[in-house]
């Protein structure tokens, strides 16, 4: 019998980002630090939870905790002289997840242009791996790390993101099952799971199940203004309209797609609703595949983003959105939604739509006399359109909800204020400041909790809070006064938070203490 060649080891070339200051690696062991190195990851720390074949990208919470613990290394007074690599091991899904939310993290907090974030990669070997959908079928559309990057700088530029504003602790919250299971994608819409309730619609919010009274809160309480219903009822809509939220339906098979006038109508209702500064929440059983395909659409029409970007920053608000064939569909009608601004307008009031209006061809109001909105394009044949199509496939299933350990803790704070990374070569302006306190604490947590059996006791800890000035935003993340792996910087292991976004089972599902 042969033998089987041994595996070579896999050696890739160090990406310079900053001369002498930031490096990205990958390493398949834990590279040993010098005086003039100091390495760090958050593969085991930040990981990628999935549907099924889905790797990443990560998500916008990940990508804060990342932010803090790059700041926690370059802040330490012994790599004040050091650079600082941040490295992956080297299959290929992890390198792209690394490489992504480093450029990602250069983008939206250091306000690099994306070109000069890309720039150090574009011609890495071996390349980077694209991300593909939430499915489990062949990945035959993909995006690459240039397309996130791109999604989420649009985002930025149009200012509908911006991580002064971001609310990691609301995210981490919400983003659970038993907490309600929903993310916003800023500016105008919470995307969510479909609630299950079957008791009376008038019960008390007190004696609702927490998840669904979550919901309720949240959206009464961020002017939600109406809620777009794409499943097969699974609740009374009463508890939202008790609450003075406006409720319609616009159902369609799972794993398929909306035809285009179910899209005029949602569009026409959206803006009426945005016009007023109040926000839209749209869910079906998951709140991803037929959920991402309407608000995908919105956002083409609102602010031009091509498909592959509006894919891209919805993943990276709320992993695992538009799946499948729905993909293909966001990519074929683009331009249609994007010549809208200028081709359509919005109609007459609709009863179906509770009062709100669709979006109507422009030649027909001048038909009727009715003065126009907007100029006017012929819009392409919907039969020609849909023609191109794929065909369906069925869609994904809904999250698991993780045990959640208990823990108690003791600090004492210490501010130490520090100026985040910044190249004074790269001629980039529009700098952020962040405030650092580091906080001394004494934690005590138990074993077991679910994941990964994990036993402390009296373990001092460093705690650094990053503060954005003019903001509310406040994160921190905890590690062990002595390193124990000069390779790494643990960051603050809080079950059900960053790497709790998209579970399946308590078999995919690995989560850290």
């Amino acid at each position: 019998m042969l033998s089987q060649p041994s595996p070579r080891r896999v050696r890739i070339p160090t990406i310079e980002f900053l001369k002498d200051r930031l490096y990205l690696g990958a390493f398949d062991n834990t590279p040993q630090d010098t005086d003039e190195l100091v390495h760090f990851t958050v593969d085991d720390s930040l990981p990628y939870n999935a549907f099924h074949h889905d790797f990443g990208p990560l998500h916008i919470g990940h990508l804060y905790r990342f932010a803090v613990a790059l700041h926690e290394t370059l802040a330490e007074e012994e790599n004040k002289n050091r650079a600082v690599v941040f490295y992956s091991r080297t299959n290929p899904r992890a390198r792209a997840n690394a490489a992504c939310v480093l450029c990602c993290y250069m983008v939206l907090v250091q306000s690099w242009p994306p070109h000069l974030a890309l720039s150090p990669i574009a011609q890495a070997e071996p390349p980077f791996m694209p991300f593909r959908d939430a499915g489990y079928s062949v990945a035959d559309f993909t995006l690459s790390v240039q397309d996130v990057v791109y999604g989420v700088w649009k985002a930025k530029d149009k200012g509908l993101l911006d991580m002064r504003e971001f609310n990691l602790e609301e995210y981490e919250k919400y983003e659970r099952v038993e907490m309600g299971d929903f993310n916003t994608i800023p500016p105008h819409f919470v995307a969510f799971a479909s609630p299950q309730y079957s008791a009376s619609p008038d019960a008390t919010p007190r004696k609702m199940p927490t998840a669904v009274r979550n919901v309720i809160d949240f959206f009464v309480e961020n002017n939600v203004a109406l809620v777009v219903r794409l499943n097969s009822p699974l609740y009374d809509e009463r508890i939202f309209e008790n609450r003075d939220i406006q409720h319609i339906d616009m159902i369609f098979d799972d794993g398929k797609c909306p035809d285009m006038d179910m899209v005029r109508r949602f569009i026409g209702a959206c803006v009426e609703v945005t016009s007023q500064d109040k926000l839209v929440a749209v869910h079906c059983k998951a709140g991803l595949g037929r959920t991402g395909c309407l608000i995908g659409a919105f956002l083409i029409y609102a602010y031009s983003f091509t498909a592959s970007e509006v894919i891209a920053y919805m993943r990276f608000m709320r992993p695992g959105m538009v799946v499948g064939p729905q993909q293909h569909w966001l990519y074929i009608h683009q331009h249609d939604f994007r010549d809208w601004r200028h081709t359509m307008a919005l109609g007459a009031p609709s009863a179906a739509l509770s009062g709100y209006r669709p979006l109507v061809p422009l030649s027909s109001l001048k038909e009727k006399g009715t003065s126009p909105r907007t100029p006017i394009r012929n819009i392409l044949s919907e039969v020609e359109n849909n023609a191109a199509l794929p065909a369906p496939t069925p869609g994904q299933p809904r999250k698991t909800s993780p045990v959640q350990p208990r823990s108690r803790s003791v600090s004492q704070t210490v501010e130490d204020p520090m100026t985040i990374l910044t190249d004074e070569n790269a001629g980039v302006d529009d700098r952020e400041t962040l405030i650092v306190r580091k906080t001394r604490s004494t934690s005590v947590s138990p074993s077991g909790g679910g994941g990964r059996s994990v036993s402390f006791s009296a373990v001092t800890t460093t705690t650094t809070t990053i503060a954005i000035p003019g903001s509310s935003t406040r994160i921190s993340s905890a590690r062990p006064q002595r390193r124990v792996n000069s390779g790494s910087i643990p960051v603050e292991k809080v079950r059900g938070a960053s790497g709790g976004i998209r579970k399946v089972s308590a078999k995919s599902t690995k989560r850290l203490l």
